[in-house]
């Protein structure tokens, strides 16, 4: 009788959400700020417009501001890299565009940058300006405020007012948060290597970096971080569960 091998299975469960993404244009843009879910008042939209034209004049810098009702499905890391290569955010020759996407009714927000602003700004960078100034403004019901501030933080980046890594004020490592981290950590990983040890097949631990892997992508974006994370995660899994196979089978 034909049998699936499990490994197949589980790659072709993970990988399936990449056939499912269904990008659709909001529209065609109408300046540096494109406000589709209509969360600013004109006001707003010119004032934004003026700011973002004023950096693409000093800098030649494209910052783009978007929003959307909703992603129609779709990812956020989908949705801003698809919306970014369609509108050819950007110099030409330069791909020196960012985009700030937000999209209301999914509650997701995105920094794409392009590759010519990839050592300017990061993605960690991108992340912080979601978590520390978006985020916080937008449940506030303060949509202006948050992109306007947004906006700011990122010229100051590109301008390299801000030190790289860091949000304009030091920040002291949380020692005890590291140190609960790896303490868990520890056990996580003894807990694992005895149940995988014990497994007849090493498969099993494919499955588990796989899953991290997954997990991994929700959290920094499925297209680039989180396919490089699975493939990873994967790969080291079957290693760890080799060898823990290996050494229990040995008795050590």
């Amino acid at each position: 009788m034909f049998k699936v091998k499990p490994v197949i299975v589980i790659l072709s469960l993970l990988f399936s959400p990449i056939a499912v993404l269904a990008y659709i244009s909001p529209g065609q843009p109408s300046g540096l700020v494109n406000d589709f879910a209509g969360l600013l008042s004109v006001s707003e939209i010119s004032a934004l417009q003026t700011k973002l034209s004023k950096l693409e004049t000093e800098s030649g810098n494209e910052v783009v501001v978007v929003t959307v009702r909703d992603l129609g499905g779709d990812t956020i890391e989908n949705y801003a890299s698809e919306l970014f290569e369609d509108w050819g955010i950007g110099k030409m020759g330069r791909d020196n565009g960012v985009l700030l996407l937000t999209a209301l009714g999914d509650r997701k927000t995105r920094i794409e940058i392009g590759y010519g602003l990839e050592g300017e700004l990061t993605d960690i960078q991108g992340s912080q300006i979601i978590n520390e100034i978006v985020g916080p403004a937008f449940r506030r019901g303060d949509y202006y405020g948050g992109l306007d501030r947004a906006a700011d933080r990122i010229f100051k980046i590109l301008k390299g007012e801000t030190p790289l890594g860091y949000d304009g004020s030091f920040r002291e490592m949380d020692f005890d948060f590291l140190f609960n981290f790896l303490f868990f950590g520890f056990f996580i990983l003894a807990w694992l290597a005895s149940i995988l040890g014990r497994s007849k097949s090493w498969w099993a631990g494919g499955v588990v970096g796989g899953a991290f892997g997954v997990v991994a992508s929700f959290i920094f974006g499925f297209l680039y971080f989180g396919l490089v994370s699975i493939i990873l995660l994967i790969s080291l899994g079957l290693l760890f569960d080799f060898l823990v196979s290996r050494a229990y089978s040995h008795g050590l």
